[in-house]
């Protein structure tokens, strides 16, 4: 009698474990991870374009994640907005100062890094660059097009713990920005 008391407390706590273990392998299940809010933000159909006709540029952007702000009072770009804090700017100007590509780099990343960020990823070439880093708990990502009488730009700016979102946008947008030809 007793073992087959001992044998019967033991199969419930066998059965109990396996239904704990079965209700949290499900409740994760259900959850959309990183992989899935990534692939709602790079999805072709989620995304619009914003054409700038005065500095005559174009960038793609993920219309389920970012809100536009409305064009500048001078047309030269617009401000984007996420929910979560997630900024993209757009903007063109005229190189009045006829600054090099290494002047508009220099001037870009100590900007966006700060005294205390860091620059992690660069790469210039002669008629752009690109530059990624971190400051504080903020990504930066900046990709800049380069003429000697023109410059045109986008900065993408989001909370470290969005990664998994805003790391494969930076690269769609990175692809999609363009000045017309």
């Amino acid at each position: 009698m007793r073992r087959n008391n001992r044998i019967i407390s033991q199969s419930i706590r066998i059965l109990l474990a396996a239904a704990v273990l079965c209700a949290i392998s499900a409740f994760f299940a259900c959850r959309p991870g990183p992989s899935a809010a990534a692939a709602a933000a790079t999805d072709d159909s989620n995304w619009s374009t914003y054409a700038n006709s005065r500095f005559a540029y174009s960038i793609c952007y993920p219309k389920n994640l970012f809100e536009p702000q409305g064009e500048s009072p001078n047309g030269d770009g617009q401000k984007f907005l996420a929910k979560d804090g997630a900024q993209l700017l757009v903007y063109g100007s005229n190189n009045a100062l006829n600054e090099s590509i290494n002047d508009v780099f220099n001037r870009t990343a100590s900007r966006l890094a700060g005294a205390s960020g860091k620059v992690s990823y660069k790469a210039v070439k002669p008629a752009w660059f690109v530059l990624s880093g971190q400051h504080g708990s903020t990504i930066f990502y900046a990709k800049t097009l380069y003429a000697k009488d023109l410059i045109v730009s986008f900065e993408l700016t989001y909370d470290s713990a969005q990664s998994n979102v805003y790391n494969p946008v930076a690269a769609k947008l990175a692809s999609c920005f363009a000045k017309a030809p």
